[in-house]
């Protein structure tokens, strides 16, 4: 986080808290440096940043095209959903993203 401008690394502490609040089994690890959380073997939610923007992923193309109608206002990708450094975190959909890619894992 200490690479990040300061209000964007808040924003994704924000978001990384956000979803190990209500999945506290997740553990945070840092690979291809960038901040991920993995269940196990599995890994279950990726972040990364630009300048402008903050890149999310639920590491699954089929957990990524089923919340793509919920996400219309989003930047979303073939991988990876994009969000301006000043988004309103959506715990709602953080949290079904990350359920959708648990049970997935099973």
């Amino acid at each position: 986080f200490k690479s990040l401008e300061p209000k964007q690394a808040t924003k994704v502490r924000a978001i990384l808290k956000t979803i190990t609040s209500k999945f506290p089994n997740l553990e945070l690890v840092i690979s291809w440096n960038q901040p991920m959380l993995k269940l196990g073997d599995h890994y279950i939610f990726g972040i990364s940043t630009a300048k402008n923007h903050i890149l999310f992923a639920p590491w699954s193309q089929d957990v990524l095209e089923k919340f793509r109608p919920k996400m219309k206002d989003l930047d979303v990708k073939k991988k990876t959903i994009g969000v301006p450094n000043d988004w309103d975190i959506d715990e709602k959909l953080l949290h079904a993203l990350v359920r959708a890619r648990i049970a997935e894992t099973k």
